[in-house]
């Protein structure tokens, strides 16, 4: 199955991949309320200051640590969703078991349905299994809580671009991220959609983009894509040349490699700086 391309704000899982950290926006808000309604013998025994330990040694690539942390905290607070977040950042940076990861992130749902980041860790993981079903529902479950949240729109314009055969749905979540972010790979993917639906002039307007922004490579790759490919899908996934067969993925897109200062993997932090719980 074809990698997604990954985005500096949202990297993604590709499959077999461990995860890495990347530092997200903060919901400040929902971070107070949670420690808000702590007992206590939770407050008293710092659960914030572990917490903090615990992101940081996660940072610092001191998993055991980390790990250790996080198990604290849930001995206090056997319920504070966040930790298990935490906990399957950790288990999977660590080369630790993926049903473990799942079953932590899983464990945080069951605490906090709304834990919007943990629906979005668990899209990623399924695409990384292939398991594309899975991974639309977890993603399409998170921006039902944050309809704003531009990971899980990317990660489903990637989906319903490579995946699905459905370039006009991919247009659709690849515009309303291009609205908050200019990323370059974002007009490679809708260079490809617009391609893929027969809008060839506009996938034209892509490559100037990319041009004019200086790259070079991606925009190479679109015409490249372009020349090669010269059939047409419809929404509905079917080939419109009939003497051709549809590929499994778009010619030309393959995985695209992330640039060195950005990382793959799932997110979570809880403070200014912290996961989106």
């Amino acid at each position: 199955m074809p990698t997604i391309p990954m985005h500096p704000k949202q990297a993604l899982l590709r499959p077999h991949n461990s995860f890495k950290i990347i530092v997200m926006r903060s919901l400040t808000c929902l971070i107070i309320f949670s420690f808000g309604i702590l007992s206590a013998q939770a407050q008293s025994i710092d659960i914030r200051g572990l917490y903090e330990h615990a992101v940081n040694a996660y940072d610092n690539q001191q998993y055991d640590q980390a790990m250790g942390y996080y198990q604290q905290i849930i001995k206090v607070v056997p319920t504070f969703a966040p930790a298990y977040n935490g906990m399957a950042l950790v288990n999977q940076a660590a080369s630790g078991d993926e049903d473990k990861t799942i079953e932590y992130l899983k464990t945080a749902i069951s605490y906090d349905p709304k834990l919007t980041q943990a629906y979005d860790n668990l899209g990623r993981i399924y695409y990384g299994r292939e398991d594309v079903d899975n991974a639309q529902a977890y993603f399409e479950q998170a921006l039902k809580l944050d309809p704003n949240l531009t990971s899980a729109e990317l990660s489903l314009a990637w989906i319903n671009l490579l995946v699905r055969s459905k370039p006009m749905t991919a247009l659709k979540y690849f515009k309303k991220v291009l609205a908050v972010d200019q990323d370059p790979k974002i007009y490679f993917g809708m260079g490809t959609a617009y391609f893929a639906s027969n809008q060839r002039v506009e996938a034209m307007e892509m490559i100037t983009k990319l041009h004019d922004l200086g790259q070079e490579e991606l925009a190479s790759r679109l015409e490249q894509s372009m020349r090669d490919n010269g059939q047409v899908n419809d929404e509905t996934g079917q080939n419109t040349d009939s003497n051709q067969a549809a590929p499994a993925q778009p010619a030309g897109l393959g995985p695209l490699d992330p640039t060195p200062d950005q990382a793959t993997g799932m997110q979570a932090r809880l403070r200014g700086k912290l996961s989106d719980y």
